[in-house]
């Protein structure tokens, strides 16, 4: 059997290679193909340089900008998104069930479900519509993006998200219940894991650089107080301001930049700390692969991680205010937590509701429940 995979819109191959991101987003369809032998049909916003960058048995990659055009007006890209179904109907035919890496793009997913008769399942790592006005991206984006979760919800045959909050949210406003799954993100517990090494008594931040990610608060904790340093992996934004303040204020950070992904694991077991102060997430992944590596936690009290967190029994929450961060230091400095249990526990977190063993399973009966239903 096989299974088309619409990228995110504008996402290609290569932006996963760039970024370091191929070996996490590509785990659980290799994973799929071995216990099962489905294969996948990757369909990617990305030319002939996506072409040779998958080495993975169970995976062919279709780059859209192989067969057409690419235009450099954004305008003329999303109305030629539209022939994606008619120029790639040869693999959309041979493919039994449709799937999408995130919401944006959906609409080319649901136009193939609709030419092909295919049973569709739309993914999404974060709900896009609550994001928006996270990000006061004012009514023009908000409204497009209702009515692509709206109809979404309407044509697809199931609707993945990935927290219980994102579920409850959807249900209440579009009234849609059965159709909406919990599907958590996974992690590859066999790269993600505890090395038993000793660590250094320091901070790690993994992710991008942006506002979201409450850099300023990190910055501010460091110019006012004396903390352990701070080693900072990612890019984006804020990359030239974090470093003009940390040569400015001569502040303990270290600004790493960019590292694959699978390299992550030597420094999460490198440093004893991690830390993520965002201002709102999804399901955040590199809070959960410190987890899982057996780092402790330190995570803002914000919708998307305060699920996940149990204060002082999985890791540490924090309201991201002037002197957080020195009041959980003064608590481990003064042996009021046990942080081998809060490690333990976090690790069994993760063993019991993200593992790619368990979330393979998952997905492999929702492709059963779909198909046994197209019958």
């Amino acid at each position: 059997m096989k299974v088309a995979l619409f990228f995110t819109y504008g996402i290609s191959v290569d932006d996963w290679n760039n970024t370091g991101l191929i070996s996490r987003e590509i785990a659980i369809y290799e994973r799929m193909h071995l216990k099962n032998g489905y294969e996948f049909n990757f369909i990617t916003y990305g030319d002939e340089n996506d072409l040779n960058k998958i080495n993975a048995k169970g995976i062919k990659v279709y780059p859209i900008y192989t067969r057409m055009k690419y235009s450099k007006n954004r305008y003329v890209r999303v109305v030629k998104s539209l022939a994606i179904p008619f120029i790639f109907r040869d693999v959309l035919r041979e493919s039994s069930i449709l799937k999408t890496n995130q919401l944006k793009g959906s609409w080319v997913a649901i136009l193939s479900k609709i030419i092909f008769k295919k049973s569709l399942i739309i993914r999404t790592g974060y709900d896009a519509l609550k994001w928006s006005k996270f990000e006061n991206r004012g009514m023009v984006h908000t409204f497009f993006i209702t009515l692509l979760t709206k109809a979404s919800l309407s044509l697809s045959d199931q609707y993945n998200v990935t927290t219980l909050s994102d579920k409850e949210f959807l249900s209440k406003k579009f009234n849609v219940q059965d159709k909406i799954k919990v599907r958590p993100n996974y992690i590859n517990q066999k790269i993600f894991n505890d090395f038993n090494k000793e660590r250094i008594d320091e901070l790690l931040f993994v992710g991008r650089l942006e506002e979201q990610k409450n850099i300023r608060f990190l910055i501010d904790e460091y110019k006012y107080h004396q903390l352990p340093k701070l080693h900072i992996i990612g890019e984006g934004f804020y990359k030239d301001e974090l470093q003009y303040e940390i040569t400015q204020n001569n502040l303990n950070i270290n600004l790493i930049g960019k590292v694959p992904n699978q390299d992550l694991p030597n420094f999460y077991n490198k440093y004893k700390f991690f830390i993520l102060s965002s201002k709102y997430e999804g399901n955040p992944k590199t809070l959960l692969e410190a987890m899982s590596s057996g780092s402790v936690v330190i995570g803002s009290s914000v919708e998307g991680i305060d699920t996940i967190i149990e204060n002082n029994h999985n890791g540490f929450l924090i309201n991201s205010q002037k002197g957080d961060l020195e009041s959980i230091f003064k608590l481990i400095d003064n042996g009021q937590v046990d942080l081998t249990a809060m490690k333990q526990n976090a690790i069994n977190y993760i063993n019991q509701n993200h593992s790619l063993e368990n979330l393979t399973k998952m997905e492999l009966m929702d492709y059963d429940r779909l198909l046994s239903i197209k019958g």
